[in-house]
């Protein structure tokens, strides 16, 4: 009688051990795959949105660029809506990273889009290197970009 209790007793004690083995199994299981369905998303998102860069890049064509770089030395007025159709989701994605950009700050970060070095940016805006190396360093404080990263290059990488 004794020896079918403790045999009864040590069956049951192996198994609540296997079912909390295979719950923390389970668990950890459940946790992983909640981690992949994440990533999943999140490279979808990174998907759709290269994809959609990439079909803005193709449409893009030397003539169109030349055509907003023609209105950035004019300090043309339609710069920023020349640039925002060729651009649709820039201002967006800036305005997701950090604080609402103002006009003037839209329109700095439009020219280092174009790959345009401080002092042409001075030139086409009629203002000093040292004014746009001030709008630049009030900007990367908007945007909260570190300081060990060049700030044209951050603006290219978006």
């Amino acid at each position: 009688m004794i020896l079918n209790v403790t045999f009864s007793l040590l069956v049951f004690v192996a198994d609540y051990y296997f079912i909390e083995r295979k719950r923390s199994i389970i668990f950890i299981l459940h946790s992983q795959n909640e981690v992949n369905i994440n990533t999943i998303k999140s490279l979808q998102t990174e998907n759709e949105r290269l994809l959609k860069n990439q079909f803005i890049a193709n449409n893009l064509t030397e003539e169109n660029i030349n055509e907003i770089m023609k209105l950035a030395q004019k300090d043309d007025p339609f710069f920023l809506d020349k640039f925002q159709f060729f651009f649709p989701d820039f201002f967006s994605r800036l305005d997701h990273i950090g604080s609402k950009l103002i006009l003037s700050d839209q329109h700095l970060c439009a020219m280092m889009r174009l790959n345009l070095d401080t002092k042409q940016i001075a030139t086409y805006t009629n203002t000093t290197i040292k004014s746009v190396e001030s709008k630049k360093y009030r900007l990367r404080k908007k945007l909260n970009i570190p300081s060990d990263i060049e700030i044209t290059q951050w603006i290219l990488s978006i």
